[in-house]
């Protein structure tokens, strides 16, 4: 009975460790998620100077 109740508890604490963990280490794909947002100015395509939409300066 008490090998069963250590178990148990051993359970639940390695269970809140992984969920703890898990709030706390975010990733690159979180971060990209969150940067995403519509009012988030990243979200956007660079622009040139004018205004347009670009990928760089052009040869």
């Amino acid at each position: 009975m008490a090998q069963q109740q250590n178990r148990s508890r051993q359970q639940n604490a390695d269970r809140e460790r992984r969920e703890q963990d898990a709030k706390r280490s975010r990733d690159w794909a979180d971060e990209a998620a969150q940067a995403r947002t519509a009012d988030d100015p990243r979200a956007m395509a660079p622009r040139d100077a004018e205004g347009r939409p670009s990928n760089g300066r052009q040869f």
